[in-house]
């Protein structure tokens, strides 16, 4: 199984919780692309059967709280997701509102099944990475 990760980060906590998923779905025998969301090419969504994508949360409380205008951006550029599963992930600092719908509705929009979404709290962003991953892979049909 061929997994994507790709993820926008500011100050290196997305990308913390990017690395832990990325090395959750190898422990799990997948073979595994990680990016920033703006490096990922076309070949890279090709090649993927399941996609993981995050973004740290802007905004200031309840004001304009949501993914950065960069990721979505980088979302609505891909090609389309049409037979891919997609997780959303996110790291926030106090809440992380409606980014993880926000997100799923951009993978959406370009053909993807969501099967997974996940806030990560900025003070530990590995917590609970590898369990996300692994429930995301099992939603994978297996291969025979």
């Amino acid at each position: 199984m061929n997994v994507l990760v790709g993820y926008e980060s500011k100050g290196g906590r997305t990308k913390r919780a990017a690395e832990a998923i990325a090395d959750a779905a190898a422990a799990e025998g997948a073979d595994v692309t990680i990016r920033p969301i703006a490096s990922i090419s076309k070949m890279d969504v090709a090649a993927a059967d399941v996609v993981f994508l995050g973004s740290w949360v802007k905004g200031f409380l309840i004001i304009d709280v949501g993914p950065v205008p960069k990721a979505l951006k980088a979302i609505d550029a891909f090609d389309s997701l049409d037979g891919k599963r997609a997780a959303a992930f996110c790291t926030y600092a106090l809440h992380p509102a409606r980014t993880l719908d926000t997100i799923s509705a951009h993978l959406r929009a370009r053909g993807a099944t969501v099967v997974g979404e996940r806030a990560f709290h900025r003070s530990d962003p590995a917590e609970g990475a590898g369990a996300f991953a692994r429930d995301v892979l099992s939603t994978a049909p297996s291969e025979t």
